[in-house]
């Protein structure tokens, strides 16, 4: 069977299944509960579509320049709902997130709470930055990201290079890849805030960044929280199991 996990980085996998950005289920069903346009500019128009999770409930919205052509499905809990309507000969997943050029949250999946509220405010703004096309807010993000990261892991070094080289050698559990891209941010921000300031970097590049910024914060603060409560919870069925022993 062809290998299908490039679906799973996708907003919308298809016209009736997306992976929800708030209770982080794959390839849930989902629904539109409401749709607006309005003026973005005096000569252009834009789309909101606000798409609720069946399983969650939450409701997340996206923005496009291009009216997308939506199906009513009826109605569910008492409100109208719709479902987007895309021709079969196409991908409508890929088709759907490349329609969208804003969506909320910005974030792919809603950052894990685990994280320290400064990192994730900054990387969701980043995030933002980049999807709106403002690469230097997105690139000073990230930088600020890599400061405040050397704080709270206490990462040795005076210099940028010298933090991230310290918070490598501290975390080799960790994919060297990853601190290794992060170097390269140097390379895209400069003090000279200018429309020539990227020599070359683009939004992709960038995007490489914030991607690997987010695994690296992942593995540092998620999957040992993980690993601790896998860890609780075999403790827990071996207690039920065998008793608490008495001395």
């Amino acid at each position: 069977m062809a290998d299908q996990s490039h679906l799973d980085q996708r907003y919308f996998v298809d016209q009736t299944i997306y992976n929800c950005p708030f209770c982080n289920r794959r390839h849930v069903s989902y629904s539109i509960n409401a749709k607006i346009q309005f003026d973005w500019t005096d000569k252009k128009r834009c789309y909101a579509y606000f798409v609720r999770c069946h399983s969650c409930s939450n409701d997340s919205m996206h923005l496009a320049f291009d009216e997308i052509p939506t199906n009513h499905i009826g109605t569910i809990s008492g409100g109208h709902r719709w479902r987007f309507a895309v021709d079969d000969d196409i991908d409508a997943g890929e088709f759907l997130d490349n329609a969208f050029f804003y969506s909320v949250p910005t974030s792919f999946f809603v950052l894990d709470e685990r994280i320290p509220k400064v990192l994730r405010e900054l990387l969701t703004e980043a995030e933002g930055s980049l999807k709106s096309n403002f690469l230097t807010g997105a690139s000073a993000c990230a930088r600020k990201i890599v400061y405040e990261l050397a704080i709270l892991e206490k990462a040795d070094g005076e210099s940028y290079d010298e933090r991230i080289k310290s918070l490598k050698g501290k975390h080799p559990e960790i994919e060297a890849e990853f601190f290794d891209t992060l170097l390269t941010i140097q390379q895209v921000t400069s003090s000279k805030v200018h429309e020539n300031s990227y020599d070359g970097w683009s939004a992709k590049h960038l995007r490489i960044i914030l991607a690997a910024l987010s695994e690296v914060l992942h593995e540092l603060y998620v999957v040992p929280a993980l690993r601790d409560d896998r860890r609780k919870a075999i403790i827990n069925l071996k207690t039920e199991l065998v008793g608490t022993k008495k001395h």
